[in-house]
């Protein structure tokens, strides 16, 4: 926008000839005006007979006009983008169908080596046993996976990253099947966790940077929304696999069951799956802005649309490449593994040097630590676990059902209600839903907490189950992103101490304390960021937090008031 039209002329013939030499001038030269009044050009494609039509430098033909209204009104509304959101849904499904395998296997502990009769009540050591197998995946996706996805998506492509991640996690539920102590299922999940790591850095990443601006948020949102589908679609199978002969069987079946999917995200990502254009327009081994085009061409409906978007990603490379200095000649061929360690340690230090990336750092973090203190990831990690939450009511036969059909249940209620969210995320927006909806999870954790003080326990369950899943739809309806993986770790290895210290009612009521917390932190320091495109986000995050929160405290918090 800034460049005049001589400057944008000459930049295209620039480009053209250094970069794209297969495509024409002119057609490039177009796509880069739409760019630069994208706004103009959206009222031109809603509007018949526009006054000013006739006196733009660009004529759009029907085709382009009724692309341009699609990509804004319409949700992946772009052909390519369909297999894109296939790709990260199989992903998202995969990570939740993982979590009901682990929930699963814990009822059948003394499979592996653990008490059966463990309860919040016991201080044993097997309390933190049980707490160490369900967080090592988590622990070593935070601190092994998800920097090592930086490397790999540098190497290898989003698509690269993905596929490995799908093969860490099918070769690890296939060793699970065959470990029959708690400690080899540790290790054997400390693989799981580092593929889960880097699946959870390389999807969002590809969903974000193939996405149509308007709706980038839909597009990860489908993140979140499969992952409540998978852990429901795995509780389904863990009741499927109550069926098997022995307990032994069905603990083997349940952790082996997450081979199906990651085995079908490895052959989608491989062969149907298009790479980000955005990957190969990064200055690297893999620079080709050829291939790029040829990416770009495949998730738009015209090649207008397709020129526009590249050129405009191409731009934005390159001012951030003038903020960060002169690139180091290595970053131009293919370099050792010593120097793409360090320059990635370079890369996290300027997270905390430049305000627009620290800012950016400061609100994904804060809401995704909000993610964990609403205390829902509780009902994924140890709804189904004798002793917690829900409990099975009844005899010693449906011990294990019952708790399975309530985790069922969990996954079906996030699910159904995380659907409004997939359109209203990128018109209302994220900001405007986390506000919104975490009052409502304090209030009705605080009702489960509650209600577990009811007597008999079976009608007491029911009561707490009903509390908590009406606050999967304030939940769900909230914007998310993927798991913040440390926390969940944290929250994985510190729950059974903390239940067995507060019992159920302390535990809920100290999550809906913390919701009431994290509504606070959502307030003062997560901007919104509906209908931005990447390139947009800069400008947003450029703002001082400090500003932030003054104009909050003293600006919105009284006109709200009011």
């Amino acid at each position: 926008a800034h460049l005049t039209d001589e400057e944008l002329e000459r930049d295209v013939q620039s480009f053209v000839e250094n970069h794209l030499p297969s495509v024409r001038y002119e057609d490039l030269l177009r796509a880069a005006r739409v760019a630069k009044d994208i706004r103009v050009y959206d009222e031109v494609a809603r509007q018949k007979g526009y006054n000013f039509e006739s006196t733009l430098p660009v004529q759009l033909t029907k085709e382009e006009k009724y692309a341009l209204r699609r990509e804004r009104d319409v949700p992946f509304s772009e052909k390519g983008m369909r297999i894109v959101i296939l790709t990260v849904s199989i992903a998202a499904l995969l990570q939740g169908f993982v979590q009901s395998s682990f929930n699963g296997a814990s009822l059948y502990r003394e499979e592996w080596g653990l008490r059966r009769d463990l309860g919040p009540d016991d201080t044993s050591a097997d309390n933190w046993k049980l707490g160490a197998a369900n967080a090592a995946p988590f622990f070593f996706a935070a601190l092994i996976g998800c920097p090592l996805a930086l490397p790999i998506n540098y190497w290898f492509g989003r698509r690269g990253g993905i596929c490995v991640a799908a093969l860490l996690i099918f070769a690890s539920s296939l060793g699970a099947a065959y470990a029959r102590t708690w400690y080899h299922l540790l290790g054997i999940r400390a693989i799981n966790g580092v593929g889960m790591g880097i699946k959870a850095v390389s999807t969002p990443i590809l969903a974000g940077e193939t996405a149509v601006g308007f709706w980038r948020g839909s597009a990860i949102l489908a993140w979140q929304l499969w992952v409540a589908f998978g852990i429901m679609l795995g509780f389904a199978f863990n009741l499927v696999f109550t069926k098997a002969q022995s307990s032994l069987t069905t603990l083997s079946l349940i952790n082996a069951a997450p081979m199906v999917p990651s085995f079908f995200l490895f052959m989608i990502t491989l062969f149907l799956c298009p790479e980000s254009p955005r990957y190969h327009l990064t200055r690297g081994p893999n620079y080709n802005v050829q291939k790029a085009f040829i990416s770009m061409v495949k998730l738009r409906n015209t090649e207008l649309q397709a020129l526009r978007d590249m050129y405009l990603i191409y731009k934005s490379l390159e001012q951030e490449s003038m903020a960060l200095g002169n690139l180091d000649a290595h970053a131009f061929r293919s370099p050792g593994f010593v120097w793409v360690i360090r320059d990635f340690f370079r890369q996290y230090a300027q997270l905390f040097q430049q305000r627009r990336l620290y800012n950016a750092v400061i609100s994904t973090s804060t809401v995704n630590l909000a993610q964990q203190l609403c205390g829902i990831n509780v009902l994924a990690f140890y709804s189904g676990k004798p002793g917690y939450l829900f409990n099975g009511a009844g005899s010693d036969v449906h011990s294990k059902v019952i708790p399975m059909a309530y985790s069922l249940g969990f996954g079906a209620i996030n699910f159904l209600c995380a659907l409004p969210a997939v359109r209203s995320i990128d018109t209302l927006g994220r900001r405007k839903w986390l506000l919104a909806t975490l009052p409502f999870m304090a209030l009705f954790m605080f009702g489960a907490a509650l209600a577990f003080t009811i007597e008999p326990r079976n009608i007491r369950v029911g009561v707490a189950a009903f509390f908590l899943f009406t606050s999967l739809c304030c939940r769900g309806t909230a914007w998310a992103i993927s798991i913040n993986l440390g926390f969940a770790g944290l929250l994985s290895i510190v729950f059974p101490s903390i239940n067995s210290g507060l019992t159920e009612t302390g535990a809920l009521g100290l999550f809906s304390g913390l919701n009431v917390v994290a509504l606070v932190m959502v307030f003062l320091l997560v901007e919104e960021t509906k209908r931005r495109t990447l390139e947009e986000l800069d400008h947003i995050f450029a703002v001082s937090k400090r500003k932030f929160m003054r104009f909050q405290l003293f600006e919105y918090l009284p006109w709200l008031v009011r």
